[in-house]
């Protein structure tokens, strides 16, 4: 296991937390997500959706992109899409695997080192939507927020993230990783 695949996963062990408390918290999966336009069922769609993606760039079938969904059954259909890349990415070679991705070719491990912050923020955006705490590691909060503010500006753009939301220097670690994605850190449903 590489360092990528290890903030990769312990994300996603954290999304499938959030993802396995909704049925106790009443709100239901098409609760508002803080995403714009999303409900919570969007919100793990697209991470079933990303996590096909990457069971695929794990066995070296490439990529087109993760086309996000609206699952019928959303945590069931999260714990079978959670369980097939866990299980690629377990699968011997898998992260030497160079495959293309949605940014070129690249080795599935550091295709990992981009995208494990994805999950972590949708960790954040389900637990609003549904009214529970994110319980987000602090040390992946720091990581990740370092991670977009080296990356500034170019993760921009439609489908990714919006521009940075105003920071000050009173914020939480996590009101500010949540304001470095472009989302309002005092979102309520």
């Amino acid at each position: 296991m590489s360092d990528n695949s290890r903030r990769y996963l312990t994300t996603l062990f954290g999304l499938d937390a959030v993802v396995r408390r909704v049925a106790g918290t009443g709100a239901g999966w098409d609760a508002t997500a803080p995403c714009e336009g999303w409900t919570a069922a969007d919100v793990v769609g697209h991470n079933i959706a990303m996590n096909h993606m990457i069971a695929g760039l794990a066995k070296g079938q490439g990529s087109k992109g993760a086309a996000d969904m609206v699952p019928a059954d959303p945590e069931a259909e999260w714990q079978e899409s959670f369980e097939q890349v866990f299980a690629a990415l377990d699968s011997e070679g898998a992260l030497q695997t160079v495959t293309m991705t949605p940014w070129g070719e690249l080795p599935v491990d550091k295709f990992l080192g981009f995208v494990w912050v994805d999950p972590l923020i949708h960790s954040w955006d389900l637990a609003m939507a549904t009214g529970q705490d994110p319980a987000l590691d602090a040390d992946l909060v720091a990581a990740a927020s370092a991670r977009l503010e080296r990356a500034g500006e170019s993760l921009v753009s439609p489908g990714r993230f919006k521009a940075a939301a105003p920071i000050n220097a009173e914020m939480s670690p996590v009101d500010k990783l949540v304001s470095l994605s472009g989302r309002d850190a005092a979102w309520t449903p």
